[in-house]
């Protein structure tokens, strides 16, 4: 927020073609000696300026109009305009690139300047802005830049200011540059940190290639700088999808010329003038990205800007990807995108997008038309202004969610606001209505996120491309997660800086309060998720840090958003606190002071559809609207129980009921008590499987869960018990009618069963599944003294809670292949996405109990009934699979090769390959579970054990940590088996049983290059990681490496062994080979944390450790 807040600050200074006063101060880029003059306005001063600044049009090959191509040269520190592309008296943009490139306009740019106060070359590209956008004030034709050195830090800069003050509206003249920039070519340009040096150092060490030395001072300045930098980079990635990149780098080094004093190299060691050894580093300039392409050229620093030649290297490379930049796509080429819209529109969406709205009851006749009355309701004048944020508070149960969906559905409403704020621009409409009670997406940034980008997609296909250039030319499904919240982040910012001077976007977002951080919830502690009570207010309900620090991230969300003038939302909350605090500026509707006429209204006609003639029923309404106090869900459960009333005990029920809904002594309490003592037990233990369980149950596994593990009358676990009984379809549909007529007996309606409609075959039925009918039901529910209240209620135990919902999904696992086949065989052979789902559960509930079950056999002996049940589903649908086509080679070789594999090697992937798997034990190893692994392994003897233990090892220290499951797309919350490390403590079960990395030095191997999963900035798993959880789970899968690797060679790894290590992607690819110790240096030495380890391993392998190892 502040980067955007300074950037704008950037823009109007550029606008106005002012610098900053703080400038002045700042420390100046500029050589001994030399000093630079302020910018001239006037257009044919630029291109004539003798100092060497601002613009210069070397040659002009384009047409009047917008035909052609407007090449951009920034030249590096200390460079010049026009000399740093010169050699042997040939200027190659001028010379070589005007011929060779038809209807192009070469500019060179030149620059000086000050490093500003935050660090960056904010005011170099403050110029370079406003000198482009005045040089292009009569075309919009497309731009490329190229920059040399650190001059590509200033595009990157100027870049970065224009995307700005696109996306917030400020000085679009600026503006206008970004979206015409197809393509930037860097020279040279350090772009991301370097093996131990930091991004500052890394652009410090290019400095030194500058044709005159920087001072100390200068030096120090880009070393302390390096956030600043990092910034800068996070965000031109964000805004730079849809642009070109070639990253080129030398290859030959460059002689210093610079005194002892100034040059030193990443160690600090002074390398003295004349040093020819330097060069940008390798690792920095470059990085990934679909659009980005690298080129290593042998040349030196200075050659990559300058050829005397056609046929030096590099010039051919660049002149080729020139070209490709600069042209159009055809019809015919446009059309073949449309696969991949779909492709990409099918990922954006999930199956409980809409639940939440569709569950809220319609207004109940013309209740809520007030709300679009200009003499009632603030929100006709909103519809008219600038202001960007109307936030419509009330009390819990005050109707916002009705009256939020009866606003997103009313033509009135989108009338007012096309004749207002909308007109003349291409207005679209989006909702969010966050559901705490439901799954992890529907509460998250990246529900948020992909909902609104379907619903703006879907209609607006032709800006799929805007959002998602780098998808367009990779494999699909492609390498990485496509729906992490970086990449979703950056559609948006690639939507609204090409398209912000006509969208109009306004987005309704419903229940902030139950917004939740769902990516870093395992970074709390269990106190930290425990919910406390207030006995005022919305806190009433209850509160936990974890939920307090979700709604400020949703407050500040909220709040960043607000500054773009092309987006205008409507918010609903509970008034809590942190909500006052935050949205105090923006327009405001309490809703509870506009009720208590739409609650009597909602009274009266509900008395006159169910108790017609009731006596005085005016009276009663109005009474029952002030008992509310704005409350409309009290007011609609209140009704249903006094229209059930006599008239002789309609006044004592109308007088006996509580003022208030939650508490001990509420409304829900009241009807918790009116049931019997076997409901109320019942009730208790539905409640809390529903809380229990990490995402909403369908009916049937909460129906399986609910009945417990064992059968009460033999003691047998309910699992094996089933197979002596068939279940068809009519059995399974009883099953789910007679939990659901439950959830309205026992559970007094608090619980209800959704109503969509799955819209895919190969995901969860999200019509199925049970959640609480609102979120003051769950909080209520969640509360231990209402329970206690209960006499009769039977407190229950977590670890009862969890075996139950583990063999409630195992059941389901019996019963799935009723419905549907559990496994599909096109366009290969793998379990069907929700299928493993259940499978995923189980490994997670068993994860649960597995250090703590008392009952240790009936544990183990489930989770075995779980793998044969398994097995024999996968070998029943392959017998029973006939061939669409004729295939002679199905029965005679492919049948039976299937027949012989385990059923845990075919995961449903999204990207990549499932893991290999022998058997069950291999999957329980990846889910940790240590109990049953030990188990099972001490029921083997001899050379058997020993030889399970050894299969085994592999799986423990070295994670096959390639694709992405499908059940990623299905599940907020699923997490991935095969990319963390186990528990450490099978290690020491596996060791004993036999196990040792001599027996197979590939284990070894192994499990050195799986640190890299876990250390590298460049690894596929750790962004993953990163994006999908928290940095709690890369720290513990980092600690587990580390405990790995100790143990590894405290039983007999050999540190001295070569290993390959392979690096890069395509051409840039290389393999190196590094020994063990030196491997283990390099991946641990930089990180604090671990210098302790790594000091212990160096004497593990016999190097005597030093405590100075992190740097």
């Amino acid at each position: 927020m502040n980067r955007i807040k300074e950037t704008l600050a950037r823009i109007a200074r550029a606008a106005r073609g002012t610098r900053d006063p703080a400038s002045s101060s700042s420390l100046r880029l500029d050589r001994v000696g030399r000093s630079s003059s302020s910018t001239l306005d006037s257009r044919e001063k630029i291109l004539i300026r003798p100092d060497g600044r601002g613009p210069l049009i070397l040659f002009d090959g384009t047409q009047h109009g917008d035909d052609g191509i407007d090449i951009v040269f920034v030249h590096g520190l200390f460079g010049q305009r026009s000399g740093t592309w010169t050699k042997a008296g040939v200027c190659f943009p001028r010379d070589f690139l005007g011929q060779d490139i038809p209807g192009v306009r070469i500019i060179v740019w030149g620059w000086t300047g000050a490093l500003s106060t935050g660090g960056t070359f904010s005011e170099q590209a403050e110029n370079l802005l406003a000198d482009i956008a005045r040089i292009r004030t009569a075309t919009k034709r497309p731009i490329i830049f190229v920059g040399h050195g650190l001059g590509g830090l200033v595009v990157k800069e100027a870049l970065v200011t224009a995307a700005m003050s696109r996306i917030y509206g400020a000085h679009v003249e600026l503006g206008n540059v970004y979206p015409k920039t197809i393509g930037c070519v860097f020279l040279g340009t350090p772009h991301v940190r370097g093996g131990k040096r930091s991004l500052g150092e890394c652009i410090a060490t290019t400095a030194l290639l500058s044709p005159t030395p920087p001072t100390p001072q200068l030096l120090k300045a880009f070393r302390d700088s390096d956030k600043a930098f990092e910034n800068l980079h996070s965000t031109f990635i964000m805004i730079s999808r849809d642009i070109r990149i070639i990253c080129a780098r030398e290859k030959l080094p460059t002689t210093i010329n610079a005194s002892a004093d100034v040059v030193k190299d990443a160690d600090g060691m002074e390398l003295g003038r004349g040093t020819i050894q330097m060069m940008v580093p390798r690792d920095c300039a470059t990085y990934e990205g679909f659009n980005v392409s690298k080129l290593d050229v042998m040349v030196t620093h200075q050659d990559l800007a300058r050829c005397k030649s056609r046929d030096d290297p590099g010039y051919a490379q660049i002149v080729q990807y020139l070209v490709k930049a600069a042209t159009a796509l055809t019809p015919a080429e446009m059309q073949a995108r449309e696969p991949r819209n779909q492709e990409i529109l099918n990922t954006l969406y999930f199956d409980s997008m809409t639940e939440r709205e569709s569950r809220i009851d319609p207004a109940y006749g013309d209740t809520c038309d007030w709300i679009l009355n200009p003499n009632q309701s603030p929100l006709p004048k909103f519809l008219r202004s600038n202001d960007t944020v109307l936030w419509i508070s009330g009390t819990a149960g005050s109707g916002k969610s009705t009256l939020m969906k009866h606003l997103w559905r009313s033509e009135q409403f989108r009338e007012q606001l096309l004749d207002g704020w909308g007109r003349g621009g291409d207005l679209h409409m989006a909702c969010f209505f966050m559901f705490e009670g439901g799954g992890p997406i529907q509460k998250s940034y990246e529900g948020f996120q992909r909902s609104v980008l379907y619903q703006i997609l879907s209609v607006r296909r032709d800006l799929i491309r805007v959002a998602f250039p780098s998808f367009f030319d990779c494999p699909w499904p492609p390498p990485v997660q496509f729906t992490s919240n970086r990449n979703l982040n950056q559609a948006f910012y690639s939507i609204f800086a090409q398209l912000s001077d006509n969208l109009r976007l306004f987005i309704f977002m419903d229940g902030l309060d139950e917004y939740r951080i769902i990516d870093r919830k395992d970074q709390y502690e269990p106190g930290e998720l425990d919910v406390t009570y207030k006995n005022a207010g919305d806190e009433f309900w209850g509160q936990s840090k974890w939920a307090m620090d979700s709604h400020v991230e949703i407050s500040k969300l909220v709040n960043s958003m607000s500054g773009k003038d092309n987006i205008k939302f409507i918010i609903s909350s509970r008034e809590l606190s942190v909500f006052e605090e935050a949205f105090s500026e923006f327009p405001r509707i309490k809703l509870q002071e506009h009720t208590e006429r739409s609650i009597t209204q909602y009274v009266a006609g509900r008395l006159e559809d169910e108790a017609p003639g009731l006596p005085d029923t005016n009276n009663l309404c109005k009474e029952l609207a002030q008992k509310s106090h704005g409350d409309i869900l009290w007011a609609r459960l209140a009704i249903d129980m006094v229209v059930g009333c006599s008239l002789r005990s309609l006044r004592g029920m109308l007088d006996s009921l509580p003022s208030h809904l939650g508490g001990p002594d509420g409304l829900y309490m009241r009807m918790l008590q009116n049931l019997s003592h076997e409901h109320q037990n019942s009730a208790s233990k539905i409640f809390h499987i529903v809380l229990r369980a990490q995402q909403p149950l369908s009916l049937i596994t909460l129906a399986f869960a609910e009945e417990g593990y064992l059968d009460p009358g033999t003691g047998e676990l309910r699992m094996i018990r089933d197979d002596e009984r068939s279940y068809d379809n009519d059995a399974v549909d009883r099953l789910a009618d007679e939990m659901q007529q439950r959830l309205q007996t026992c559970c007094v309606g608090l619980l209800v069963a959704e109503t969509g409609i799955a819209t895919n075959s190969n995901t969860v039925e999200t019509g199925k599944r049970v959640v609480f009918s609102n979120q003051t039901a769950k909080e209520w529910v969640r509360r231990k003294d209402i329970w206690q209240k209960l006499p009769g209620v039977k407190p229950i135990d977590d670890i009862e809670l969890d075996f139950s919902l583990l063999s409630g999904f195992a059941r389901h696992i019996k019963v799935f292949g009723v419905t549907r086949s559990p496994v599909l065989a096109w366009p290969s052979w793998r379990i069907r996405p929700d299928a493993w789902l259940l499978i995923s559960n189980v490994m997670r509930y068993a994860e649960r109990i597995d250090n703590k079950i008392n009952d240790l056999q009936k544990y183990c002996a489930l989770l075995d009934e779980v793998d044969n049940t398994c097995q024999r589903i996968w070998v029943t649908a392959l017998k029973n699979h006939k061939p669409l086509h004729e295939d002679p080679d199905w029965y005679e070789s492919k049948l039976p090769s299937l027949l012989k594999k385990h059923w845990s090697s075919y995961e449903p992937m999204d990207i990549g390959k499932p893991p290999k798997r022998k058997d069950f034990l291999t999957l329980a190893v990846q889910a940790s579970l240590v109990r049953y692994v030990d188990v099972k392994l001490n029921r083997l003897s001899g050379e058997a054990k020993r030889k399970k233990a050894q299969e085994l090892l592999p799986f423990v220290v070295s994670p096959k940590a390639d694709g992405i499951s499908a059940c990623a797309a299905l599940s907020g919350d699923y997490s991935e088996f095969h990319h963390d490390m186990p528990d450490s403590r099978l290690l020491d079960i596996l060791f004993e049983a036999g196990a040792s990395p001599r027996d197979d030095e590939r284990v070894w191997s192994k499990a050195l290059k799986a640190g890299r999963n876990y250390f590298s900035r460049g690894s596929v798993t750790m962004t993953h990681l990163l994006e999908t959880s928290s940095s709690a789970r890369l720290m513990e899968n980092r600690e587990r490496w580390v405990t790995a690797i100790k143990a590894l060679l405290q039983h007999g790894a050999d540190p001295n062994t070569d290993i390959q290590v392979t690096t890069g992607e395509g051409e840039s690819q290389s393999t190196t080979t590094i020994a063990a110790v030196d491997l283990i240096r390099e991946t641990l030495e930089g990180e604090p944390e671990y210098a302790v380890e790594l000091v212990e391993m160096e004497v593990l392998m016999g190097r005597r450790g030093s405590v100075g190892l992190a740097r």
